[in-house]
């Protein structure tokens, strides 16, 4: 490891030599505004295309503010970034990266890109979900640097994108240095990176500042990571921008994504303060940084960095902006309202949480159907939504499953298939001691108002195939009791099964094979035995082969004890998820 970060960070050196610049700072104030966004997943556009509803927010309302901003203050005062996962989520990056990917013209992200004026963009782990076609190609096209230092070429042993910028802005020289989640061997199959490795961001930080401020000599260093907070006090590997900033010397701003958190504070670090800063997700807001520097006889005096969230909600979107992508909108909305197929019962995404629903048994019977498999575990991946019963659209397919992972099929023990379990539920559900217990594992957050569950809901896995209960009175490892396979047939935990599961928890996300069925993390590969095309092009396929679905009832587990789990299950639904706003439930 430590070979590695000493050869990126020579690599580095190299470029910045090649890049270097003077800065004999003339005496007098400058002032700047830097902008930037995380996390937008596809919300290109004002419309969710079917049924006239709405986004509330899109880049469309982010173009608007800036374009008032840069008539205001003048283009060479405004510094703007985006902190990356720009391609999955919407319909609108899936079509442009697999349904029309090469079409004679650059992907639509990469036109939207130049047409808002990005000075660089950060990748993100979804941006690299998409695979080598799609994010190679996005790093050609883009007219802006796309960063992520800490990605690593194995053959080259350099940075496979570019690890920083320097932008001439207002008078002033910005260094902003740019990394990617280290996670992403974690999440991801290596299909999606080969050739790829991913170094820890506080490992790297370090010595990548210290390059920049020797060679390049900025007046302003941002740390722009496609990462999360985390508490400041660990080195977190997923979550580090709280303890960046505490400990990375020499950095005025760390911007932070992939937690889709809200946060403006000052953090101070031994030497100075310095600015953090997250603008959730889906262009909710905005993030301002006001700068504003004084120089004296060619060294600065004065430092001003004051941080501002900007609702996107109340800005009307551009329409000039609009009109612009006009037709790769209409493309989106006519790939997304053909129809699928019909379904007899709606789908209500969050009874997932307390049993057997038609949601999960809808994805857990495509699984078991497509592989053959004796078990499927299929997540919670969306918490609240409603498909409403009748004809579905393509858009419907994204609410049902929004992910674009893959179906593997990987041989597990019934002793890991209960680890598995015992693991997922242990961060799912409370250990209840008395009837007025919650449930599920949530708390009352007093910032927001609100309660919220603890821990991720995308890593809430249950099982088909198998009948099983779940004592929310025992302890971990002592919850799960699996009954027998749902056929009749005896489960044994010495026996071997073939189990269906997303390509993100088979290549370790979530820390439930390797925490859960104790199998370790350079042991995954081996346990894989067949791949299957993505999960939400199977449920496509399975709505377009039967025409009309009648979803099954499993019913093949349920919280015990009863006189218990019922009552609390009410209330505890009632608490997250029967509001007048749906926005009062979070997770």
């Amino acid at each position: 490891m430590k070979m590695a970060i000493a050869i990126v960070v020579l690599a580095v050196v190299g470029l910045a030599v090649w890049l270097f610049m003077s800065n004999d700072k003339k005496d007098g104030s400058y002032s700047l505004e830097i902008y930037a966004d995380n996390d937008v997943h596809g919300k290109y556009f004002d419309s969710l295309y079917t049924g006239g509803i709405a986004n509330r927010t899109s880049l469309a309302n982010i173009s608007s503010y800036l374009k008032q901003r840069r008539e205001a203050v003048g283009e060479e005062n405004i510094v703007f970034l985006d902190l990356g996962d720009n391609l999955q989520g919407d319909n609108a990056a899936y079509y442009f990266n697999y349904v029309e990917p090469q079409n004679g013209e650059k992907h639509l992200f990469s036109r939207i890109a130049s047409y808002l004026k990005y000075d660089a963009i950060v990748v993100g782990n979804h941006d690299i979900e998409t695979g080598h076609p799609v994010y190679d190609r996005l790093k050609k096209e883009l007219e802006m640097p796309y960063l992520a230092a800490n990605a690593v070429d194995e053959k080259m042993r350099g940075p496979y994108f570019a690890p920083y910028t320097i932008l001439h802005k207002a008078g002033l020289k910005i260094a902003v240095i740019g990394m990617t989640n280290p996670n992403i061997r974690k999440w991801l199959p290596r299909a999606l990176w080969d050739g790829l490795d991913f170094l820890p961001i506080c490992r790297l930080a370090d010595s990548l500042v210290n390059v920049v401020h020797e060679s390049e000599r900025p007046d302003l260093t941002i740390l722009a990571i496609h990462a999360g907070l985390g508490d400041g006090i660990q080195e977190d590997m997923e979550n580090p921008a709280r303890y960046l900033a505490a400990n990375v010397k020499g950095v005025d701003i760390v911007l932070a994504s992939h937690d889709h958190k809200v946060a403006n504070e000052k953090i101070w670090n031994g030497r100075d303060s310095v600015l953090l800063m997250e603008a959730g997700s889906r262009a909710a807001y905005l993030m301002e940084a006001a700068v504003k520097l004084e120089y004296r006889e060619g060294k600065l005096v004065d430092k001003s960095v004051e941080g501002t969230l900007i609702p996107m909600e109340d800005i009307p979107a551009d329409k000039e902006y609009l009109a612009h992508f006009r037709e790769d909108y209409d493309k989106v909305k006519a790939f997304t309202v053909r129809e699928v197929g019909r379904i007899t019962e709606p789908i209500e995404t969050h009874k997932a949480f307390f049993g057997p629903s038609v949601y999960m048994d809808l994805i857990h019977k495509v699984q078991l159907d497509s592989t053959g498999a004796d078990i499927s575990m299929a997540s919670i991946l969306t918490p609240d939504k409603t498909v409403g019963k009748g004809m579905l659209d393509y858009q419907d397919m994204f609410t049902i499953y929004p992910y674009e992972n893959q179906l593997y099929v990987i041989q597990l023990t019934g002793k890991q298939v209960k680890g598995f379990l015992e693991y997922s539920y242990a961060n799912w559900i409370n250990t209840m001691t008395r009837k007025e217990d919650h449930l599920l594992d949530i708390a009352y957050n007093d910032k927001s108002g609100r309660y919220g569950f603890r821990n991720m809901t995308f890593n809430f896995t249950s099982a088909a195939g198998i009948d099983y209960e779940v004592d929310v009175t025992k302890p971990y490892g002592e919850k799960v009791n699996i009954l027998s396979f749902s056929d009749g047939r005896k489960f044994s935990p010495d026996s071997v099964y073939r189990v269906a599961i997303s390509s993100y928890t088979a290549s370790g996300g979530g820390d439930i094979l390797e925490k859960g069925a104790l199998i370790p993390r350079d042991q995954l590969e081996s346990i894989v035995v067949d791949i299957k095309p993505e999960v939400r092009d199977l449920i496509y396929r399975y709505f377009q082969e039967k025409g009309v679905i009648e979803p099954v009832h499993f019913d093949n587990w349920k919280f015990i004890p009863q006189e218990w789990t019922v009552p609390a299950a009410s209330r505890d639904e009632a608490l997250m998820f029967r509001k007048k706003d749906p926005e009062q439930a979070i997770w």
